[in-house]
């Protein structure tokens, strides 16, 4: 169907059909919205998320909690998690093949977002989110208008850029019987700022894509009654034969619907830490400054001297009997309430980054304690944990951005081989460098390692030396690995052949295999070097 064919088909409907179709939710909507909004206040942060966040605790008044929460404070554990997983997750290279890369695919990867950021930056907040809510929504889109060629859009300055929808805004899909999607309604907000003398309001509309085609539908509300009118406004071709929009998932999940998220349990954890430093603070003000108590007989009504009593005390003053003998005095908590809280505190913000496999990145107590004590062992199976996380995320991540690439490829008619992905993450986070490789390379020769072994260690090499290297040539590489390497051994085996034949190498023979005799290898060393 064309733009016009498909604005006038909605514009048939009736008020209520429009409506009906406007509030509809997916399944896990309803009961997934109050976690993603509390992730996202979570993450924030601000002075704002103490007003809902911070809870009144027994025996405390209303005057008092209100003072309490406004002294509240926090370390913000949830954005540290996540801020630092993408900073192990880009700290590694990302091989894009740019020689195999169509020109539309580079042209995207310059300028991947409206404001012409490039893919390496929008990937970057992609991570970020789908940490965040567990399934955002990236939209790509296009500003050609469709009325000219490719070429002739190209010439005018338009491209394919891509955004991001918090899961809050997709509001309903539908999916045929591979999983793909068939339909998704978008929630959008529009401000009216074209015009400095306007009000510049915001207002919600909504946006329904297709397949091959999309519809925008405005709200309008009558000012007297409140009365709202579903209107479709615009529409449009976009004849890909998809859904231009793709899932940015955690991790690459099964539900249709949503996707856990990095900070499920981080973000309750982060608020109980609040809580408890809130709860800190006042056990430190009241310790500070200590509740009097004295004889009531001692308060006279209408009395100057009362009103003096009253100034002794910082809050309040508890009374008692002038027949119990008791001076008065002044009281305060228990400190040792205090360390109760402290240590639950600390075990708290370990179980944060234990949980996720950062416990290197916290000490036991604290960031001033000094360096974990914990065994080697200990922190082999965290880093383990970690690189575990982190290859999942980037699995996820290098699933999102081929996809992207794809809907890129459809959106221009760019070629694409569905076989070949032009984008590959690391899929090991381990801190082997590049120095260890060719460690366990010379190891394996003096350990007269089987060839195939090698071999495959090799290509593990070239992949770390050259990750952006075109599909052709790898295929050489490995092709030449696989045929003619290594043939040192079987030159060294032979009768001709010595030491002195390769200037500067020494490789250990038959006899000396792992190089026991120190002398005669020193010797060798130094004839090699002089032919």
């Amino acid at each position: 169907m064309t733009a016009d064919e498909i604005l006038s088909h909605f514009k048939r409907q009736e008020q209520d059909t429009l409506k009906l179709m406007l509030d509809r939710r997916h399944p896990d909507y309803n009961a997934r919205l109050p976690h993603w909004e509390f992730c996202e206040a979570t993450y924030r942060g601000g002075p704002d998320w103490f007003d809902l966040n911070i809870f009144k605790y027994h025996k405390e008044g209303d005057g008092e909690f209100g003072e309490r929460k406004d002294r509240a404070y926090r370390f913000n554990h949830t954005r540290e998690v996540v801020d630092i997983v993408n900073k192990y997750i880009f700290k590694a290279q990302i091989a894009r093949k740019q020689d195999d890369a169509p020109a539309q695919i580079k042209k995207f990867w310059k300028s991947a977002t409206l404001a012409g950021r490039s893919i390496n930056h929008f990937m970057r907040q992609v991570a970020e989110k789908s940490s965040v809510y567990g399934r955002p929504y990236i939209v790509v889109d296009t500003t050609a208008s469709g009325e000219g060629t490719l070429a002739e859009e190209a010439e005018n300055g338009n491209r394919v850029y891509a955004y991001i929808v918090k899961p809050q805004n997709v509001l309903d899909m539908a999916f045929d019987d591979l999983g793909e999607l068939v339909w998704i309604m978008i929630r959008e907000t529009a401000r009216d700022d074209a015009d400095p003398l306007d009000s510049g309001a915001e207002r919600e509309r909504y946006r329904l894509w297709m397949r091959d085609n999309w519809v925008l539908f405005d709200i309008e509300v009558d000012e007297s009654t409140g009365e709202k009118t579903v209107i479709p406004s615009e529409a449009g071709e976009t004849n890909i034969g998809m859904v231009p929009v793709v899932p940015g998932d955690h991790v690459v999940h099964e539900n249709r619907y949503s996707s856990p998220s990095l900070i499920d349990d981080v973000a309750y954890l982060d608020r109980a830490t609040a809580n408890y430093l809130s709860n800190l603070d006042a056990i430190i003000q009241d310790q500070t400054f200590s509740q009097l108590i004295m004889p009531a007989q001692a308060m006279l009504p209408d009395d100057d001297e009362a009103e003096k009593i009253m100034e002794l005390g910082t809050k309040r003053i508890f009374t008692y009997d002038a027949q119990a003998t008791i001076a008065p005095q002044y009281i305060s908590p228990d400190p040792k309430q205090a360390g109760v809280i402290l240590s639950v505190i600390n075990k708290i913000i370990g179980e944060i980054y234990h949980s996720v496999g950062m416990a290197g990145e916290r000490t036991k107590q604290d960031n001033a304690v000094g360096i974990d004590n914990s065994s080697g062992v200990a922190k082999a199976y965290d880093f383990e944990r970690m690189n575990a996380m982190l290859a999942a995320k980037a699995a996820a991540l290098n699933d999102i951005e081929n996809r992207l690439i794809r809907v890129v490829a459809a959106w221009t008619e760019a070629p694409q081989d569905d076989d070949e992905e032009l984008v590959k993450y690391p899929a090991n986070f381990d801190v082997r460098s590049l120095y260890d490789e060719f460690e366990i390379a010379q190891r394996l020769s003096l350990i007269d390692a089987p060839d195939m072994v090698r071999k495959e260690q090799m290509k593990t090499l070239v992949e770390k030396l050259f990750p952006r290297l075109s599909k052709t040539i790898i295929e050489k590489i490995t092709k030449e690995i696989d045929d003619g390497w290594p043939d040192i051994l079987a030159k060294l085996d032979s009768e001709t052949a010595s030491v002195s034949e390769i200037p500067g190498l020494v490789v250990p023979t038959k006899d000396n295999k792992q190089g026991q005799n120190n002398t005669e290898t020193k010797k060798t060393n130094e004839k090699a070097s002089t032919d």
